[in-house]
């Protein structure tokens, strides 16, 4: 895939208008404008960050996060998802002597009923069976998945993870997807060529009297481009469109 960069765009609407490199600064802000606004709903400029995990299990997002696409795990060649646990608190524990943040601690129950050496409850597991082998059922409360996970919180710039990612030797680290909003460097330099039009159309309608003016001809002309940019950004051809028509009908009963 072919990309372009912000700087490309503005130079070549410097030259298509005529005008000095004075105007370099206007229209690479009208440029970086239309970019960030290009990444809320067509554009979406995907990256990716190795970021490493603090002391009480947070990782700071980039500077041009907009919304995540997942967290991983590094394992080997391979990214492993970890899943989402939206009921980790916001909230910090804050050791007012250090003045540092600290993890939460995971109290456990040391003075449980015990029966043959299992917890109380769960030592019938291996006797719920008849006189066949077969399991009686009668196990309750027991579920798939796991508890460890993470939270995106933005009011604090950070991704919170559970407890079992952090280590002691600050040695742990996830690998996040996350949509740009096409605002730093690095990420201002991954744009597809297919937006040129659109943003150069952008930086006319701002640079014109009419930029407050959505239904003048810049504006519109403009909506006509980033309908353009969809069309282009759009993978499904006619051969798709046609199979879908025809996996639609099915058979049915006759009257």
């Amino acid at each position: 895939m072919n990309l372009t960069t912000l700087d490309e765009i503005t130079r070549r609407g410097l030259l298509d208008n005529g005008l000095p490199i004075h105007f370099y600064f206007e229209y690479l802000n009208h440029a970086a404008n239309c970019l960030r606004e290009l990444n809320f709903d067509t554009l979406q400029i995907i990256n990716a960050a190795n970021l490493p995990i603090g002391d009480y299990g947070q990782a700071d997002l980039p500077d041009d996060f907009s919304d995540d696409l997942g967290v991983f795990v590094p394992v080997g060649s391979l990214l492993a998802a970890v899943p989402k646990q939206n009921l980790l608190t916001p909230l910090r524990v804050h050791n007012t002597t250090t003045g540092a943040f600290e993890p939460y601690t995971t109290e456990e129950n040391e003075d449980g009923v015990t029966v043959w050496g299992m917890a109380s409850g769960q030592f019938n597991y291996y006797y719920n069976v008849d006189d066949y082998g077969q399991s009686t059922g009668r196990q309750f409360g027991g579920h798939g998945g796991t508890e460890s996970g993470y939270k995106i919180i933005k009011a604090r710039r950070q991704i919170q993870m559970t407890d079992d990612f952090i280590d002691d030797n600050g040695n742990s680290n996830i690998v996040l997807l996350y949509i740009s909003n096409g605002q730093s460097v690095s990420a201002a330099s991954q744009i597809d060529y297919m937006a040129f039009s659109t943003i150069r159309s952008w930086q006319d309608w701002k640079a014109s009297p009419n930029r407050n003016n959505e239904f003048s001809p810049e504006g519109r002309y403009f909506y006509n481009q980033k309908r353009r940019l969809r069309t282009l950004l759009n993978g499904m051809t006619a051969v798709d469109i046609i199979n879908q028509i025809r996996r639609s009908y099915t058979a049915g009963i006759k009257n």
